[in-house]
């Protein structure tokens, strides 16, 4: 099996033989002359207790954090796992996913495998394999492997940087048993399998990571565990696990009959319900603002045949109607509608109180005595008409409920 070039990593969990004494011991030194190198060397040696106390994995957590500070991405990618595992600090999953993403801009590739791993798996995050797999190749990239995507040296080499997608299709097959096997699986806890979210939908549905699982303890029951390294720290107490709903292509090929047989009730709103609960709004608006309008016009009459003159217009108060009309009947419409839709709707309001226009001068459609109001009333229906068909066809801003498209960076 292919080895791809692999970063070192500064995990806490691996193992270091160092010694140190003196300056190197100075951690407030080191930060101040922005010794990385020192910095993480002596955060190695608390963790393998070659530092004079012995292991110390506070101080080792604290090492680690003033080098991601300085801008170490080995380090930012060792605080990240203390943030997703816990034990020496609190865990804390999105102060932990947050770290690993910042670790990956930085060009850490476990950090990269590590999230790509989270969305595949749904933990955290909502499981998502296709930005599960942006970030599988963003590694890929990272680790320099050059075998084609889609390739069995490209399955082999991403299940070898941990991506648990490769390791279980590969554990799966059968292409691997024994200590590869185990060595896989271990490299998978390593990158997010050790992690179990409680989901309280998830019921009895088969899911990826229950795969993922179920290999795992067919290997312990076959007494085939030669994996070197525990995934968890000498009295670290046991995360809590609970059963997630990832919803990779392997749980869907896996729980296609449930899916479809899925409650109505759980199911979002359709497009054409919001869309008619947008328009609904909509009408409501332009309703409001015919009314404010006539009666601002009324108004502005008054005032008007008093003597007084209106901000702005003077005496010319057959504007009044349409700005009102404006600002409370169409301005609104960006409340529930996306500006290219309420934009488009304008345009076509404007055609229609075009043809309103000029059909009044034709003298074979007036409709109202006064031009300027057929007009605007053209103009009008013309612009619900367009949010109606804009609504139904995903111009909302409300939409149905789908998974976001997130571009990680690709670093």
């Amino acid at each position: 099996m292919p080895e791809p070039r692999r970063e070192e990593s500064d995990d806490p969990e691996a193992s270091a033989d160092e010694a140190l004494s003196g300056d190197a011991l100075d951690l407030d030194g080191l930060r101040a002359r922005g010794d990385v190198s020192g910095l993480l060397a002596l955060a190695r040696a608390y963790r393998s207790g070659g530092a004079p106390g012995g292991r110390d994995m506070a101080r080792c957590f604290e090492a680690y954090r003033v080098a991601a500070e300085l801008g170490s991405a080995d380090a930012e990618y060792a605080v990240a796992l203390f943030c997703m595992t816990g034990g020496v600090v609190a865990q804390d999953l999105k102060e932990g996913a947050a770290r690993l993403r910042a670790a990956a801009d930085k060009g850490s590739v476990p950090a990269k495998v590590y999230v790509g791993n989270l969305y595949e798996l749904g933990i955290h995050y909502k499981a998502d394999p296709e930005k599960a797999d942006v970030w599988y190749r963003n590694a890929a990239r990272g680790a320099g492997i050059d075998a084609s995507p889609g390739s069995a040296e490209y399955a082999e080499a991403l299940a070898e940087l941990g991506c648990a997608r490769y390791v279980l299709a590969l554990v799966e097959s059968g292409a691997v048993d024994g200590d590869d096997r185990a060595r896989l699986l271990q490299r998978a806890r390593a990158h997010g399998y050790g992690l179990r979210m409680k989901d309280a939908n998830a019921g009895d549905r088969p899911t990826f990571l229950d795969s993922l699982q179920r290999a795992d303890e067919s290997l312990q029951r076959a007494d085939e565990d030669a994996s070197p390294a525990s995934a968890h720290d000498p009295g670290r107490p046991e995360r809590q696990r609970a059963t997630t709903t990832p919803d990779t292509k392997a749980a869907r090929a896996a729980a296609g009959a449930q899916a479809g047989r899925g409650d109505a009730k759980g199911a979002g709103p359709s497009q054409a319900s919001i869309g008619l609960a947008a328009f609904g709004y909509a009408l409501l608006f332009a309703v409001a603002g015919v009314g404010a309008g006539y009666a601002a016009t009324l108004g502005a009459r008054e005032l008007v045949a008093r003597g007084a003159e209106l901000p702005v217009l003077g005496a010319r108060t057959e504007l009044v109607f349409p700005i009102v009309l404006g600002l409370v009947g169409v301005l609104p419409a960006w409340l529930v509608y996306r500006l290219g839709a309420v934009l488009k709707a304008l345009v076509v309001g404007a055609f229609f109180g075009a043809i309103g226009w000029v059909a009044w001068g034709t003298g074979q459609a007036t409709l109202h005595a006064l031009r300027p109001v057929q007009a605007i009333a053209f103009g009008l229906a013309g612009f619900l008409a367009a949010l109606l068909a804009l609504g139904l066809t995903g111009g909302t801003k409300q939409r149905p409920a789908r998974r976001a498209r997130e571009r990680p960076p690709l670093g």
